[in-house]
């Protein structure tokens, strides 16, 4: 099975690992913030940087934490190896709080970790 996107919810009795596994039998791993794979570069600093509304701002965020993990820019943290991604989110689904159909760092993850 592929690894795919969840979107977490604060919904009373949401079970991130039963929808992970009705969707495809694979464990789910949340990569939302605060935590070591939440994407650095949050939506409210780049409109802050940038000017941009929030859907440009989200586009730009997931698109500098491409940049980030390709070793192209630099952020507050050290930035994981691909050893690393592969080794703790490999043949999961991964979970965070951007709305489906948007853009998202996990989208990024799932690619890293599973190639």
């Amino acid at each position: 099975m592929r690894p795919a996107r969840i979107v977490l919810s604060r919904r009373a009795g949401f079970d991130l690992q039963a929808i992970s596994r009705a969707l495809n039998g694979l464990p789910a791993q949340s990569v939302a913030r605060p935590g070591p794979w939440g994407n650095p570069f949050s939506i409210d600093a780049v409109m802050a940087e940038t000017g941009l509304g929030k859907d440009a701002a989200q586009a730009e965020a997931v698109a500098r934490h491409g940049r980030w993990l390709r070793g192209e820019i630099e952020a507050e943290r050290p930035r994981p190896s691909r050893d690393d991604i592969r080794a703790a989110l490999g043949g999961k689904n991964l979970a965070c709080w951007c709305r489906e159909g948007t853009p998202c760092h996990v989208d990024t993850l799932i690619a890293l970790a599973n190639d």
